[in-house]
Protein backbone atom coordinates (compact mmCIF):
# COMPACT_ATOMS: atom_id res chain seq x y z
CA UNK A 1 0.00 0.00 0.00
CA UNK A 2 1.19 3.55 -1.26
CA UNK A 3 2.29 6.26 1.84
CA UNK A 4 -0.31 8.07 0.58
CA UNK A 5 -3.01 5.63 1.25
CA UNK A 6 -1.50 4.78 4.45
CA UNK A 7 -2.08 8.56 5.66
CA UNK A 8 -5.86 8.38 7.79
CA UNK A 9 -4.86 11.56 10.00
CA UNK A 10 -7.27 14.80 9.10
CA UNK A 11 -6.32 17.08 6.59
CA UNK A 12 -5.97 20.61 6.52
CA UNK A 13 -8.46 22.19 4.42
CA UNK A 14 -6.67 26.15 3.87
CA UNK A 15 -6.69 27.06 -0.50
CA UNK A 16 -3.41 26.90 -1.90
CA UNK A 17 -3.13 30.31 -2.41
CA UNK A 18 0.94 31.56 -3.90
CA UNK A 19 2.39 33.98 -1.45
CA UNK A 20 5.64 34.90 -2.42
CA UNK A 21 6.48 37.38 0.71
CA UNK A 22 8.93 35.99 3.07
CA UNK A 23 7.39 33.42 6.05
CA UNK A 24 6.06 35.94 9.10
CA UNK A 25 8.40 33.86 11.50
CA UNK A 26 11.56 36.04 9.62
CA UNK A 27 14.00 33.52 10.89
CA UNK A 28 16.02 33.29 7.92
CA UNK A 29 16.25 35.79 5.27
CA UNK A 30 13.95 38.63 5.65
CA UNK A 31 11.97 40.31 3.54
CA UNK A 32 13.11 40.16 -0.33
CA UNK A 33 16.16 39.23 0.09
CA UNK A 34 15.87 35.75 -1.67
CA UNK A 35 13.48 37.47 -4.59
CA UNK A 36 15.22 37.78 -8.09
CA UNK A 37 16.32 41.84 -8.48
CA UNK A 38 14.15 41.79 -4.62
CA UNK A 39 10.57 41.17 -5.81
CA UNK A 40 8.23 38.46 -7.01
CA UNK A 41 8.16 38.85 -11.11
CA UNK A 42 11.63 37.55 -11.56
CA UNK A 43 10.56 34.02 -10.03
CA UNK A 44 7.17 34.13 -12.24
CA UNK A 45 9.79 34.82 -15.36
CA UNK A 46 12.04 32.03 -13.96
CA UNK A 47 9.21 29.75 -13.43
CA UNK A 48 7.08 30.24 -16.85
CA UNK A 49 10.58 29.21 -18.53
CA UNK A 50 9.94 25.36 -17.78
CA UNK A 51 10.25 23.16 -20.66
CA UNK A 52 6.29 22.41 -21.93
CA UNK A 53 6.02 18.94 -21.12
CA UNK A 54 2.56 16.73 -20.60
CA UNK A 55 1.89 16.04 -16.77
CA UNK A 56 2.84 12.39 -17.21
CA UNK A 57 6.30 13.72 -17.72
CA UNK A 58 6.25 15.21 -14.20
CA UNK A 59 3.80 12.99 -12.72
CA UNK A 60 2.04 15.73 -10.54
CA UNK A 61 -0.34 18.90 -11.78
CA UNK A 62 2.60 20.93 -13.25
CA UNK A 63 0.45 24.15 -14.38
CA UNK A 64 -1.04 24.18 -10.44
CA UNK A 65 2.52 23.94 -9.13
CA UNK A 66 3.72 26.88 -11.53
CA UNK A 67 0.27 28.85 -10.07
CA UNK A 68 1.55 28.21 -6.53
CA UNK A 69 4.62 29.40 -7.56
CA UNK A 70 8.08 29.77 -5.16
CA UNK A 71 6.43 30.08 -2.05
CA UNK A 72 3.01 29.20 0.13
CA UNK A 73 1.47 28.86 3.97
CA UNK A 74 1.41 25.62 4.68
CA UNK A 75 -0.48 23.77 7.60
CA UNK A 76 1.01 23.12 10.81
CA UNK A 77 0.74 19.29 11.02
CA UNK A 78 2.58 18.50 14.15
CA UNK A 79 1.65 18.25 17.79
CA UNK A 80 0.78 21.50 20.12
CA UNK A 81 3.31 20.27 22.37
CA UNK A 82 6.28 20.64 19.47
CA UNK A 83 5.64 24.25 19.12
CA UNK A 84 6.00 24.76 23.04
CA UNK A 85 9.13 22.30 23.58
CA UNK A 86 12.52 23.97 24.19
CA UNK A 87 14.65 22.65 22.33
CA UNK A 88 18.17 21.69 23.55
CA UNK A 89 20.48 22.88 20.47
CA UNK A 90 23.88 22.60 20.05
CA UNK A 91 26.05 25.83 19.39
CA UNK A 92 25.38 26.82 15.92
CA UNK A 93 29.31 26.59 14.64
CA UNK A 94 29.54 23.16 15.64
CA UNK A 95 26.20 21.93 13.86
CA UNK A 96 25.89 23.37 10.55
CA UNK A 97 23.90 22.05 8.06
CA UNK A 98 24.71 21.06 4.65
CA UNK A 99 21.31 20.33 2.45
CA UNK A 100 21.85 18.39 -0.46
CA UNK A 101 19.18 18.14 -3.46
CA UNK A 102 20.03 16.32 -6.64
CA UNK A 103 17.31 16.43 -9.39
CA UNK A 104 16.79 15.21 -12.80
CA UNK A 105 14.21 16.92 -15.07
CA UNK A 106 11.95 18.49 -12.05
CA UNK A 107 9.93 21.86 -12.97
CA UNK A 108 11.14 25.01 -12.31
CA UNK A 109 8.15 25.78 -9.66
CA UNK A 110 8.50 22.53 -7.69
CA UNK A 111 12.38 23.03 -7.41
CA UNK A 112 12.54 26.81 -6.27
CA UNK A 113 9.61 25.89 -3.73
CA UNK A 114 11.62 23.00 -2.41
CA UNK A 115 14.52 25.74 -1.89
CA UNK A 116 12.60 28.66 -0.97
CA UNK A 117 11.08 26.42 2.10
CA UNK A 118 14.55 26.26 3.12
CA UNK A 119 15.60 29.54 3.30
CA UNK A 120 12.33 31.02 5.06
CA UNK A 121 11.76 28.16 7.48
CA UNK A 122 15.44 27.52 8.49
CA UNK A 123 17.29 28.93 11.19
CA UNK A 124 19.65 30.93 9.22
CA UNK A 125 22.71 30.04 11.57
CA UNK A 126 22.27 26.31 11.45
CA UNK A 127 21.81 26.50 7.24
CA UNK A 128 25.45 26.32 6.26
CA UNK A 129 24.96 25.24 2.57
CA UNK A 130 22.52 23.79 -0.14
CA UNK A 131 23.94 21.64 -2.73
CA UNK A 132 22.36 21.75 -5.66
CA UNK A 133 23.05 18.89 -7.83
CA UNK A 134 21.55 18.67 -11.72
CA UNK A 135 21.94 14.93 -13.36
CA UNK A 136 21.35 15.59 -16.77
CA UNK A 137 18.21 17.19 -16.77
CA UNK A 138 17.03 18.50 -20.35
CA UNK A 139 16.52 22.14 -19.05
CA UNK A 140 20.01 23.26 -19.55
CA UNK A 141 19.76 27.00 -18.71
CA UNK A 142 17.96 26.05 -14.99
CA UNK A 143 21.43 25.66 -12.85
CA UNK A 144 22.68 28.68 -14.06
CA UNK A 145 19.92 30.85 -13.63
CA UNK A 146 19.36 29.57 -10.35
CA UNK A 147 23.46 30.59 -9.61
CA UNK A 148 22.67 34.06 -10.83
CA UNK A 149 19.81 34.95 -8.10
CA UNK A 150 20.89 31.96 -5.44
CA UNK A 151 24.57 32.40 -5.64
CA UNK A 152 24.53 36.25 -5.09
CA UNK A 153 22.87 35.41 -1.02
CA UNK A 154 25.89 35.77 1.38
CA UNK A 155 24.26 33.02 3.74
CA UNK A 156 23.44 30.27 3.25
CA UNK A 157 26.35 29.29 0.41
CA UNK A 158 24.79 27.67 -2.67
CA UNK A 159 27.21 24.87 -4.83
CA UNK A 160 26.64 24.29 -8.46
CA UNK A 161 27.11 21.18 -10.01
CA UNK A 162 26.13 19.65 -13.47
CA UNK A 163 26.47 15.89 -14.70
CA UNK A 164 27.31 15.81 -17.75
CA UNK A 165 25.67 12.23 -18.20
CA UNK A 166 22.67 10.90 -16.17
CA UNK A 167 24.19 9.10 -12.98
CA UNK A 168 21.20 8.40 -10.95
CA UNK A 169 19.84 9.98 -7.75
CA UNK A 170 22.29 7.63 -5.49
CA UNK A 171 25.79 8.59 -7.49
CA UNK A 172 24.32 12.73 -7.41
CA UNK A 173 23.66 12.36 -3.82
CA UNK A 174 27.23 10.98 -3.32
CA UNK A 175 29.02 13.54 -5.26
CA UNK A 176 26.79 16.39 -3.33
CA UNK A 177 28.00 14.99 0.05
CA UNK A 178 31.50 14.94 -1.30
CA UNK A 179 31.17 18.56 -1.74
CA UNK A 180 29.37 19.29 1.55
CA UNK A 181 31.19 21.16 4.50
CA UNK A 182 28.92 21.14 6.96
CA UNK A 183 28.58 18.79 10.12
CA UNK A 184 26.13 17.31 9.28
CA UNK A 185 23.99 16.51 5.85
CA UNK A 186 20.20 16.57 5.18
CA UNK A 187 19.72 14.72 1.97
CA UNK A 188 16.42 16.14 0.53
CA UNK A 189 14.09 15.14 -2.72
CA UNK A 190 13.38 18.41 -5.02
CA UNK A 191 9.78 18.01 -4.69
CA UNK A 192 8.88 18.87 -1.01
CA UNK A 193 8.18 21.88 1.12
CA UNK A 194 9.70 22.05 4.37
CA UNK A 195 7.56 23.08 7.41
CA UNK A 196 8.29 25.56 10.36
CA UNK A 197 10.30 24.51 13.11
CA UNK A 198 11.72 21.48 10.69
CA UNK A 199 15.02 21.21 11.99
CA UNK A 200 15.33 22.07 15.27
CA UNK A 201 13.99 18.42 16.78
CA UNK A 202 15.95 16.67 14.31
CA UNK A 203 19.01 18.39 15.79
CA UNK A 204 17.94 18.30 19.13
CA UNK A 205 18.42 14.49 18.61
CA UNK A 206 21.43 14.27 16.59
CA UNK A 207 23.67 16.34 18.62
CA UNK A 208 23.31 13.81 21.70
CA UNK A 209 23.88 10.77 20.11
CA UNK A 210 26.68 11.18 16.87
CA UNK A 211 25.75 7.75 15.32
CA UNK A 212 21.89 8.54 15.16
CA UNK A 213 20.30 8.87 11.56
CA UNK A 214 16.92 10.78 11.87
CA UNK A 215 14.28 11.73 9.63
CA UNK A 216 10.94 13.56 9.55
CA UNK A 217 7.27 12.65 9.48
CA UNK A 218 6.42 12.81 6.04
CA UNK A 219 4.10 14.89 5.10
CA UNK A 220 2.53 13.79 1.65
CA UNK A 221 1.81 16.29 -0.96
CA UNK A 222 -0.98 15.31 -3.39
CA UNK A 223 0.39 15.35 -6.61
CA UNK A 224 -3.17 16.26 -8.34
CA UNK A 225 -4.48 18.72 -5.79
CA UNK A 226 -1.20 19.81 -4.49
CA UNK A 227 -2.85 19.97 -0.94
CA UNK A 228 -0.79 19.62 1.56
CA UNK A 229 -2.16 16.91 4.55
CA UNK A 230 -1.03 15.65 7.76
CA UNK A 231 1.48 12.90 7.86
CA UNK A 232 0.71 9.84 10.35
CA UNK A 233 3.32 9.43 12.73
CA UNK A 234 1.95 5.98 13.82
CA UNK A 235 3.81 4.13 10.85
CA UNK A 236 7.83 2.82 10.93
CA UNK A 237 9.62 2.00 8.16
CA UNK A 238 10.30 -1.41 6.94
CA UNK A 239 11.31 -3.92 3.68
CA UNK A 240 10.44 -7.53 3.08
CA UNK A 241 12.77 -10.33 1.53
CA UNK A 242 11.91 -9.02 -1.67
CA UNK A 243 13.81 -5.99 -0.35
CA UNK A 244 10.79 -4.07 -1.19
CA UNK A 245 9.98 -0.70 1.39
CA UNK A 246 6.57 -1.24 3.53
CA UNK A 247 5.30 0.80 6.23
CA UNK A 248 4.33 -1.28 9.74
CA UNK A 249 1.97 0.00 12.20
CA UNK A 250 3.91 1.54 15.13
CA UNK A 251 2.90 0.24 18.41
CA UNK A 252 2.85 2.91 21.37
CA UNK A 253 4.69 1.59 24.47
CA UNK A 254 3.43 2.58 28.27
CA UNK A 255 3.18 6.39 28.92
CA UNK A 256 4.56 7.05 25.15
CA UNK A 257 2.86 9.94 23.10
CA UNK A 258 2.75 10.02 19.73
CA UNK A 259 5.02 12.85 19.29
CA UNK A 260 7.78 11.37 20.71
CA UNK A 261 10.70 10.04 18.43
CA UNK A 262 10.73 6.36 17.63
CA UNK A 263 13.42 4.04 16.27
CA UNK A 264 12.58 2.80 13.03
CA UNK A 265 13.92 0.05 10.61
CA UNK A 266 14.10 2.17 7.66
CA UNK A 267 13.77 6.06 6.62
CA UNK A 268 11.87 6.71 3.84
CA UNK A 269 10.92 9.17 1.26
CA UNK A 270 14.98 9.41 1.04
CA UNK A 271 14.73 12.44 3.51
CA UNK A 272 17.26 11.84 6.39
CA UNK A 273 19.44 13.87 8.57
CA UNK A 274 22.95 12.47 10.78
CA UNK A 275 26.46 13.47 10.72
CA UNK A 276 28.61 14.46 7.74
CA UNK A 277 31.62 12.54 9.18
CA UNK A 278 29.69 9.82 10.10
CA UNK A 279 28.02 9.52 6.45
CA UNK A 280 31.69 9.57 5.04
CA UNK A 281 32.73 6.94 7.40
CA UNK A 282 30.10 4.16 6.50
CA UNK A 283 31.38 4.34 2.98
CA UNK A 284 28.50 6.95 1.75
CA UNK A 285 25.48 5.22 -0.45
CA UNK A 286 26.63 2.29 -1.85
CA UNK A 287 28.31 3.32 -5.37
CA UNK A 288 27.55 -0.14 -6.91
CA UNK A 289 24.10 1.01 -6.83
CA UNK A 290 22.36 2.73 -9.71
CA UNK A 291 20.29 5.24 -10.86
CA UNK A 292 17.42 4.49 -8.10
CA UNK A 293 16.14 2.13 -5.90
CA UNK A 294 17.41 0.28 -2.46
CA UNK A 295 19.24 3.16 -1.24
CA UNK A 296 17.47 3.59 1.85
CA UNK A 297 17.58 0.29 2.54
CA UNK A 298 20.97 -0.04 1.90
CA UNK A 299 21.98 3.01 4.15
CA UNK A 300 19.79 1.45 7.33
CA UNK A 301 21.06 -1.79 7.57
CA UNK A 302 24.61 -0.02 7.14
CA UNK A 303 23.60 2.03 10.02
CA UNK A 304 21.98 -0.22 12.29
CA UNK A 305 24.38 -3.20 11.75
CA UNK A 306 27.63 -0.73 12.25
CA UNK A 307 26.78 0.79 15.90
CA UNK A 308 24.21 3.63 14.88
CA UNK A 309 20.56 4.14 14.98
CA UNK A 310 17.48 5.67 13.04
CA UNK A 311 14.77 7.81 14.47
CA UNK A 312 11.82 9.17 12.68
CA UNK A 313 10.93 12.82 14.65
CA UNK A 314 7.35 13.36 14.64
CA UNK A 315 7.92 17.24 15.89
CA UNK A 316 9.71 17.66 12.63
CA UNK A 317 7.59 17.90 8.80
CA UNK A 318 8.48 17.95 5.78
CA UNK A 319 5.55 17.64 2.83
CA UNK A 320 6.88 15.59 0.40
CA UNK A 321 4.97 14.26 -3.08
CA UNK A 322 4.83 10.64 -3.54
CA UNK A 323 4.00 10.21 -7.06
CA UNK A 324 2.48 7.16 -8.79
CA UNK A 325 4.56 6.64 -11.23
CA UNK A 326 8.57 7.17 -11.93
CA UNK A 327 8.58 10.32 -13.71
CA UNK A 328 12.05 9.45 -15.17
CA UNK A 329 13.60 6.64 -17.41
CA UNK A 330 15.82 4.07 -16.53
CA UNK A 331 18.89 2.95 -19.10
CA UNK A 332 18.93 -0.51 -20.09
CA UNK A 333 21.41 -2.44 -17.78
CA UNK A 334 22.68 -4.89 -19.91
CA UNK A 335 22.27 -4.33 -23.08
CA UNK A 336 23.84 -7.69 -25.08
CA UNK A 337 22.29 -10.02 -22.12
CA UNK A 338 18.63 -11.94 -22.35
CA UNK A 339 17.85 -10.20 -18.97
CA UNK A 340 16.69 -7.13 -20.86
CA UNK A 341 14.34 -9.35 -23.04
CA UNK A 342 12.46 -10.30 -19.88
CA UNK A 343 12.91 -7.48 -17.48
CA UNK A 344 12.51 -3.78 -18.04
CA UNK A 345 14.87 -1.53 -17.37
CA UNK A 346 13.23 -0.44 -14.36
CA UNK A 347 13.13 -4.14 -13.36
CA UNK A 348 16.65 -4.98 -13.94
CA UNK A 349 17.98 -2.04 -11.94
CA UNK A 350 15.69 -3.36 -8.85
CA UNK A 351 17.30 -6.58 -9.00
CA UNK A 352 20.67 -5.34 -9.63
CA UNK A 353 20.59 -3.01 -6.81
CA UNK A 354 18.64 -5.40 -4.65
CA UNK A 355 21.36 -8.38 -5.25
CA UNK A 356 23.78 -6.17 -3.74
CA UNK A 357 22.20 -5.64 -0.62
CA UNK A 358 21.66 -8.83 -0.63
CA UNK A 359 25.03 -10.18 -1.13
CA UNK A 360 26.46 -7.31 1.00
CA UNK A 361 24.51 -7.78 4.18
CA UNK A 362 21.49 -10.66 4.58
CA UNK A 363 24.67 -12.84 5.32
CA UNK A 364 22.87 -16.67 5.12
CA UNK A 365 19.59 -15.21 5.08
CA UNK A 366 20.20 -13.86 1.34
CA UNK A 367 18.68 -17.28 0.01
CA UNK A 368 14.78 -15.57 1.25
CA UNK A 369 15.36 -12.83 -1.26
CA UNK A 370 16.80 -15.39 -4.15
CA UNK A 371 13.85 -17.84 -2.95
CA UNK A 372 11.60 -14.96 -3.42
CA UNK A 373 13.28 -13.12 -7.04
CA UNK A 374 14.92 -16.06 -8.60
CA UNK A 375 15.33 -14.11 -11.60
CA UNK A 376 18.01 -12.25 -9.12
CA UNK A 377 20.60 -14.98 -9.22
CA UNK A 378 20.91 -13.88 -13.53
CA UNK A 379 21.94 -10.37 -12.86
CA UNK A 380 25.73 -9.88 -13.34
CA UNK A 381 27.34 -7.52 -10.22
CA UNK A 382 31.15 -6.25 -11.71
CA UNK A 383 32.56 -5.09 -8.36
CA UNK A 384 33.88 -6.78 -5.74
CA UNK A 385 33.09 -6.38 -1.59
CA UNK A 386 36.55 -5.89 -0.59
CA UNK A 387 35.84 -2.46 1.06
CA UNK A 388 32.98 -3.39 2.47
CA UNK A 389 34.14 -6.34 4.27
CA UNK A 390 36.68 -3.96 5.30
CA UNK A 391 34.21 -1.77 6.96
CA UNK A 392 32.46 -4.54 8.34
CA UNK A 393 35.32 -5.53 10.22
CA UNK A 394 36.92 -2.24 10.72
CA UNK A 395 33.52 -0.75 12.54
CA UNK A 396 32.86 -4.41 14.00
CA UNK A 397 29.53 -4.68 12.39
CA UNK A 398 26.89 -7.14 13.53
CA UNK A 399 26.05 -10.18 11.42
CA UNK A 400 22.24 -10.08 10.05
CA UNK A 401 20.63 -12.16 12.55
CA UNK A 402 21.20 -9.07 14.92
CA UNK A 403 19.00 -7.00 13.00
CA UNK A 404 16.37 -9.37 12.58
CA UNK A 405 16.25 -9.66 16.70
CA UNK A 406 16.58 -6.38 17.61
CA UNK A 407 15.59 -4.04 14.86
CA UNK A 408 13.19 -5.77 12.73
CA UNK A 409 10.76 -8.11 14.12
CA UNK A 410 8.33 -8.14 11.80
CA UNK A 411 10.97 -8.71 9.11
CA UNK A 412 11.67 -11.85 11.43
CA UNK A 413 8.44 -12.81 11.48
CA UNK A 414 7.84 -13.00 7.59
CA UNK A 415 10.61 -15.74 7.95
CA UNK A 416 7.25 -18.39 8.52
CA UNK A 417 5.52 -17.28 5.69
CA UNK A 418 7.01 -19.16 3.51
CA UNK A 419 7.12 -23.11 3.43
CA UNK A 420 9.32 -24.05 0.23
CA UNK A 421 10.35 -22.66 -2.98
CA UNK A 422 12.22 -23.55 -6.00
CA UNK A 423 11.20 -25.92 -9.18
CA UNK A 424 8.40 -28.09 -8.28
CA UNK A 425 9.56 -32.01 -9.24
CA UNK A 426 7.55 -35.15 -10.24
CA UNK A 427 10.31 -37.43 -11.23
CA UNK A 428 12.22 -36.33 -13.71
CA UNK A 429 9.87 -33.12 -15.06
CA UNK A 430 9.17 -29.68 -13.05
CA UNK A 431 5.99 -27.28 -13.02
CA UNK A 432 6.17 -25.08 -15.85
CA UNK A 433 4.39 -21.69 -16.08
CA UNK A 434 5.74 -20.10 -19.27
CA UNK A 435 3.93 -17.02 -21.26
CA UNK A 436 0.90 -16.93 -18.48
CA UNK A 437 -0.61 -13.90 -18.99
CA UNK A 438 -4.61 -14.16 -18.91
CA UNK A 439 -5.92 -15.25 -16.31
CA UNK A 440 -6.12 -18.70 -16.44
CA UNK A 441 -4.35 -21.22 -18.03
CA UNK A 442 -3.94 -24.93 -17.87
CA UNK A 443 -0.27 -26.65 -16.47
CA UNK A 444 2.28 -28.48 -17.41
CA UNK A 445 5.11 -30.38 -16.79
CA UNK A 446 8.31 -30.20 -18.59
CA UNK A 447 11.89 -31.24 -18.36
CA UNK A 448 13.51 -29.12 -15.43
CA UNK A 449 15.80 -26.20 -15.25
CA UNK A 450 17.03 -24.82 -12.08
CA UNK A 451 17.63 -21.62 -13.41
CA UNK A 452 14.66 -20.93 -15.69
CA UNK A 453 12.33 -18.60 -13.43
CA UNK A 454 9.18 -19.99 -15.54
CA UNK A 455 9.27 -22.95 -13.32
CA UNK A 456 9.97 -21.19 -10.17
CA UNK A 457 6.88 -21.78 -7.71
CA UNK A 458 6.62 -20.86 -3.98
CA UNK A 459 4.59 -21.89 -1.34
CA UNK A 460 3.05 -19.95 1.33
CA UNK A 461 2.40 -20.95 4.82
CA UNK A 462 -1.40 -19.72 3.82
CA UNK A 463 -1.25 -22.46 1.44
CA UNK A 464 -1.67 -21.17 -1.84
CA UNK A 465 1.19 -22.39 -4.40
CA UNK A 466 2.23 -19.37 -6.37
CA UNK A 467 4.35 -18.30 -9.71
CA UNK A 468 6.58 -15.32 -10.05
CA UNK A 469 4.21 -13.48 -11.74
CA UNK A 470 1.74 -13.85 -8.69
CA UNK A 471 -0.12 -16.35 -10.49
CA UNK A 472 -2.05 -18.90 -8.20
CA UNK A 473 -2.86 -23.02 -8.24
CA UNK A 474 -6.26 -22.88 -8.64
CA UNK A 475 -9.03 -25.80 -8.88
CA UNK A 476 -12.04 -25.00 -11.70
CA UNK A 477 -15.23 -26.68 -12.07
CA UNK A 478 -15.00 -29.23 -13.36
CA UNK A 479 -11.90 -30.26 -11.29
CA UNK A 480 -9.48 -28.41 -13.34
CA UNK A 481 -6.16 -27.28 -12.48
CA UNK A 482 -5.02 -23.82 -13.58
CA UNK A 483 -3.11 -20.67 -12.69
CA UNK A 484 -5.36 -17.72 -11.70
CA UNK A 485 -4.33 -14.36 -10.26
CA UNK A 486 -3.78 -14.96 -6.22
CA UNK A 487 -6.44 -14.22 -4.35
CA UNK A 488 -5.85 -12.02 -0.58
CA UNK A 489 -6.18 -14.86 1.81
CA UNK A 490 -9.20 -13.04 3.25
CA UNK A 491 -11.49 -13.60 0.14
CA UNK A 492 -13.41 -16.80 0.39
CA UNK A 493 -13.20 -17.80 -3.07
CA UNK A 494 -9.03 -17.99 -2.19
CA UNK A 495 -10.19 -21.23 -1.09
CA UNK A 496 -9.49 -22.52 -4.73
CA UNK A 497 -6.60 -21.88 -3.83
CA UNK A 498 -5.44 -23.33 -0.63
CA UNK A 499 -3.56 -26.83 -0.99
CA UNK A 500 -1.72 -28.37 2.28
CA UNK A 501 0.97 -31.38 2.45
CA UNK A 502 0.63 -34.91 3.50
CA UNK A 503 4.08 -36.13 3.14
CA UNK A 504 5.13 -35.30 -0.31
CA UNK A 505 1.62 -35.35 -1.99
CA UNK A 506 -0.11 -31.74 -2.55
CA UNK A 507 -3.62 -32.22 -1.35
CA UNK A 508 -6.30 -29.74 -2.04
CA UNK A 509 -8.28 -28.21 0.87
CA UNK A 510 -11.58 -27.88 -0.65
CA UNK A 511 -11.36 -31.50 -2.27
CA UNK A 512 -9.27 -33.21 -0.64
CA UNK A 513 -7.84 -34.45 -4.14
CA UNK A 514 -3.96 -35.36 -4.68
CA UNK A 515 -2.18 -33.22 -7.35
CA UNK A 516 -1.88 -36.23 -10.09
CA UNK A 517 0.33 -36.29 -12.73
CA UNK A 518 -0.96 -39.21 -14.47
CA UNK A 519 -0.09 -38.82 -18.26
CA UNK A 520 3.26 -37.43 -17.45
CA UNK A 521 2.89 -33.97 -18.39
CA UNK A 522 -0.91 -32.88 -17.74
CA UNK A 523 -1.53 -32.05 -14.30
CA UNK A 524 -4.96 -33.38 -12.43
CA UNK A 525 -6.71 -33.44 -9.47
CA UNK A 526 -7.43 -37.61 -8.42
CA UNK A 527 -7.96 -39.51 -5.12
CA UNK A 528 -5.15 -39.83 -2.77
CA UNK A 529 -2.95 -42.86 -3.13
CA UNK A 530 -0.19 -42.45 -0.75
CA UNK A 531 3.49 -43.48 -1.65
CA UNK A 532 1.94 -43.19 -5.67
CA UNK A 533 5.02 -41.74 -7.65
CA UNK A 534 2.86 -39.77 -9.92
CA UNK A 535 1.36 -38.09 -6.95
CA UNK A 536 5.00 -36.95 -5.33
CA UNK A 537 6.13 -33.62 -5.44
CA UNK A 538 9.08 -32.26 -3.91
CA UNK A 539 10.16 -28.37 -3.90
CA UNK A 540 13.73 -27.35 -4.34
CA UNK A 541 14.28 -25.98 -1.32
CA UNK A 542 12.28 -26.30 2.14
CA UNK A 543 12.30 -22.33 3.83
CA UNK A 544 11.87 -23.88 6.92
CA UNK A 545 15.13 -24.74 7.46
CA UNK A 546 16.25 -20.93 7.09
CA UNK A 547 14.42 -19.84 10.33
Amino acid sequence: MSYLAQQQQGQDKEELKPKLDADPAGVCLSGGDWLPNGNASGWGEFISLTPERSEKYYQYNLQLSDTVGAFRKVPKTRHASCDTHNYSLPPFLEARVSVVISFHNEARSMLLRTIVSLLSRTPADYLHEIVLVDDASQDKTLLEELRAWLGTLGRPRFIFLTNKQRQGLISSRNMGAALASGDYILFLDSHCEVNDGWLEPLLERVSHRPNLAVSPVLDPIDPVTLRYQKGNEMLRGGFDWSLHFHWHKRELTNQELPETPYSSPVFAGGVLLMSREWFLKLGSFNANLKIWGGESIELAIKLWLCGGQIEIVPCSRIGHIFRRHHAFDFPLQYPEHPMEQELSPAQATYLHNSKIIAESWLDEYKSMFYALKPAARRIPLNHTSHQLQQLRRESRCHRFHWYLRHVSPELSSMLYEFAATGTLRNEDRCLHHAGVKNSRQQLILVSCYHDDITQWSLFRSTGQLSTQREFCLSVEVPLEVTLKPCLRTNDTASMSQRWHRMGTSLVHNQTHLCLDNPLKGRLELTACRWHAVSQSFQFALEMERQT
